[in-house]
């Protein structure tokens, strides 16, 4: 076991004992984070010294992190120059989110409708924490309350590989998602979407769910699409 003393300054409990695994997938979860927000770059590589440093943990227990991240799809291993930051491919952004609009738009047709008081009580617990987010430019907060709330949302399709499948490829699409969490309206809109998926539960009308969740994935997908074209061209 070992400590985890300097995850503290990145919102894991100081002083906190913890297991090797478990400290990996931390600073997994936090890496990850860095590469969403933007502080590491496409092609950026993870320096492995530097990350031990930095969460003072051992080389074995980074190595785990990163193999992690590349298990997710955010990160690659070059022969000679070790893991580095993915840049995905025009094509394979628009292979990832075509294959997430099937998934999420029949997740949706699943949603059984009404769903209980209860549920939709739920999402908008979450959406209100989503959009107390996006209000006070939490980036954190708007990224990990995002991922809640399509979560939740998706949960209620009654298809548990169906769920598991759209967590997998959401999970890819974190490479691409800076947008999600740097642009102010973008923010601004998409919680404005949530609400309007929610008010389309209450009203029971499955095809505006529908079409709401297919066009909730456009913006992030030409965003870095734009950002490929002119930075890596």
């Amino acid at each position: 076991m070992v400590v985890a003393a300097r995850l503290g300054e990145d919102g894991v409990q100081e002083g906190a004992r913890r297991h090797g695994e478990d400290l990996a997938l931390d600073i997994a979860r936090l890496l990850e984070e860095d590469i969403v927000f933007g502080r590491l770059h496409p092609r950026e590589r993870l320096i492995e010294e530097t990350i031990a440093a930095r969460f003072d943990a051992k080389r074995h227990i980074v190595r785990q992190a990163i193999v992690e991240l590349e298990r997710l799809g955010l990160v690659d291993r070059v022969r000679n120059r070790g893991a580095i930051v993915r840049v995905y491919t025009e094509k394979e952004v628009e292979d990832i989110n075509a294959v997430r609009e099937l998934l999420e738009s029949e997740a949706a047709s699943y949603i059984s409708l009404p769903l209980s008081d209860e549920a939709i009580t739920e999402l908008e617990t979450i959406q209100r924490g989503h959009s107390a987010a996006v209000e006070a430019e939490d980036r954190r907060g708007v990224f990990r309350s995002n991922i809640a709330f399509h979560r939740a949302l998706f949960a209620h399709c009654g298809n548990e590989a169906l769920s598991e499948a759209i967590n997998i490829f959401a999970q890819k699409s974190h490479a691409y998602r800076s947008i999600a969490v740097s642009d102010r309206k973008y923010q601004a809109w998409a919680a404005g979407a949530h609400w309007d998926m929610i008010d389309a539960i209450r009203h029971c009308d499955r095809a505006r769910l529908v079409a709401l969740c297919k066009a909730h994935l456009a913006p992030s997908k030409d965003h870095y699409i734009e950002t490929l074209r002119s930075r890596y061209r």
